[in-house]
């Protein structure tokens, strides 16, 4: 593998990248064996689009390197997996994330005092960690969105929603058990959640999405509420912005 250019000063291009990386991203050390890994991957079925295009580019940007993202963890993820020792070390002793499970991840502190850097790396947690869904309300056809996310880390959901308490956002924080077929043990999961039309524009202005998958949902709750006037009220004022 070529080097890799590391960054000389912080961007939102970056600070998005070590959102992704907080969460579908994990940083591997094993200074023995002189292993030194980054992967990340998320699910074949709807991120291919997302690592084929806006990761590719952003990590040629940002770092000169061509990732190769493909079908990994016996084709049941589809992603990228980076063997850098230099890109380890910075991501975990210059930046901050951590290496090992990510139960205890929290926003790199050197992102917290740049509104920009900050609303850019809660914006790849969101293109990783979050979803927009829409939920059919009443009898009629409209439908209901609601943007949430998830963390295995108290820490990350604590922040992230005191940001958007301070931003005017009304939160919803709930704690739920989930058994992880994966350790063969029960796991502890932190949600954060905004509801109704208004949150959603709200979140577009502030944080947003790029990835396509959220991007083409929002373009959906768009078209299937043209006729509601509550979203169209909320929209109009997305547009004023």
């Amino acid at each position: 593998m070529r080097r890799i250019s590391i960054p000389s000063k912080l961007t939102c291009d970056l600070a998005y990248i070590c959102g992704v990386l907080a969460g579908d991203g994990s940083i591997n050390i094993r200074p023995n064996k002189y292993d030194y890994a980054v992967k990340c991957v998320g699910n074949p079925k709807d991120e291919k689009e997302f690592y084929d295009i806006i990761l590719k580019n952003l990590f040629k940007k940002i770092f000169d390197i061509e990732i190769k993202p493909r079908l990994h963890d016996s084709g049941t993820t589809y992603g990228f997996s980076l063997s850098s020792k230099s890109l380890v070390i910075f991501l975990t002793e210059f930046i901050g994330l951590p290496s090992a499970r990510k139960n205890n991840i929290e926003i790199p502190p050197i992102f917290l005092h740049d509104k920009n850097l900050l609303r850019a790396f809660i914006q790849g947690l969101a293109d990783t960690d979050f979803c927009l869904s829409l939920k059919k309300r009443y009898k009629n056809y409209h439908y209901y969105p609601v943007v949430s996310g998830v963390s295995i880390s108290s820490k990350l959901i604590d922040q992230v929603s005191d940001i958007l308490n301070n931003e005017g956002f009304k939160v919803s924080r709930t704690t739920r058990r989930y058994f992880d077929v994966r350790v063969n043990k029960t796991e502890i999961a932190y949600d954060v959640s905004l509801y109704g039309h208004e949150q959603l524009v709200k979140w577009m202005q502030f944080i947003g999405f790029r990835h396509p998958k959220h991007l083409r949902k929002f373009e959906l709750w768009k078209e299937i509420n043209k006729n509601n006037k509550r979203a169209v009220s909320a929209f109009n004022k997305l547009k004023e912005k």
